[in-house]
């Protein structure tokens, strides 16, 4: 029996990019402490928080990337994610009262534009759309965090209903490959 590899052998690591990663790395961690050093001593907003949030993201986006099952999406996502946090953190530390506007905005462009480009690309949309539905289930979980009643603020409201629209017709669209992709992922009898 011949098993056949699904995944591509990664290539050996350059001692260069090692040293630049492990450089990096420390470079990095003293930067944090020492943002958090100096906001501590002189006292004043959290702006270390979005600081170490900001290195913190950098490091995983840049050099702490996965081969395996590493797409356009997936990053697309992974890079979504860290700037909604990083959006909730620079209102919640520094400058309170705009992010409950812009996360919305902000997150249904970036739903819009990774629709379109996940029915352009349609030969290959079955493998990415778990990805895509990762991005509708963060829609999902900020609904608390951009709507509030008495609704106040119509522009959140209106691009969160626009985004849990795009999200619903994504799932009714492509309800019988979720299932199909669900299965497989958690290793289900597929047909």
């Amino acid at each position: 029996m011949n098993p056949k590899i699904i995944y591509p052998v990664p290539k050996r690591q350059y001692r260069f990019y090692k040293h630049l990663r492990n450089i990096a790395r420390y470079s990095f961690i003293l930067a944090g402490a020492i943002c958090l050093l100096v906001n501590y001593l002189v006292k004043g907003k959290a702006w270390s928080i979005i600081v170490v949030w900001s290195l913190f993201a950098t490091w995983r986006l840049i050099f702490s990337l996965r081969l395996v099952e590493f797409s356009i999406y997936s990053h697309a996502i992974k890079v979504m994610f860290y700037l909604i946090v990083l959006l909730i953190l620079i209102d919640r530390f520094l400058a309170p009262g705009w992010a409950q506007t812009v996360v919305p905005i902000v997150l249904f462009a970036y739903l819009l534009v990774m629709f379109i480009i996940y029915f352009i690309t349609y030969g290959r949309r079955r493998r990415h759309l778990l990805s895509i539905t990762m991005l509708g289930i963060l829609n999902l979980i900020l609904i608390p965090y951009s709507l509030s009643w008495p609704i106040r603020n119509w522009v959140a409201f209106a691009f969160e209903i626009a985004s849990i629209v795009l999200f619903i017709v994504l799932i009714i669209i492509n309800f019988k490959d979720i299932i199909y992709e669900l299965k497989a992922r958690f290793m289900m009898k597929t047909k």
